[in-house]
């Protein structure tokens, strides 16, 4: 199952047309520059590379700041963490296992 920083993160990510910016697409884009005399056939190479690069470069960018985003809303929430949840699970096991052994009256 999708955590919910998961499920944002995507959903940001469909949104933004440059950020998913796919080899394929970078590859029509400057194949229409070269049609249409913008570029240079012997560029194109280079040009989709560096639009794949960029692509790549602002997506690992956005999901940095989704991940720290998220990260602050969490804190600010104070909820518990799946460290806490273990632990107070540790703590209650510990105290079932006392009331298991002490004597019954």
């Amino acid at each position: 199952m999708a955590s919910i920083r998961d499920l944002m993160e995507q959903s940001l990510l469909m949104g933004l047309g440059a950020v998913s910016l796919t080899r394929e697409t970078a590859q029509n884009l400057v194949d229409e520059m070269v049609k249409r005399g913008q570029a240079q056939r012997e560029e194109a190479g280079d040009m989709v590379e560096q639009l794949v690069q960029r692509g790549e470069k602002q997506r690992t960018a956005l999901r940095q700041l989704i991940r720290d985003e998220v990260q602050e809303v969490l804190r600010e929430l104070q909820l518990p963490t799946h460290a806490d949840m273990k632990s107070l699970e540790q703590k209650l096991d510990a105290i079932l296992q006392k009331l298991d052994t002490a004597p019954q009256e």
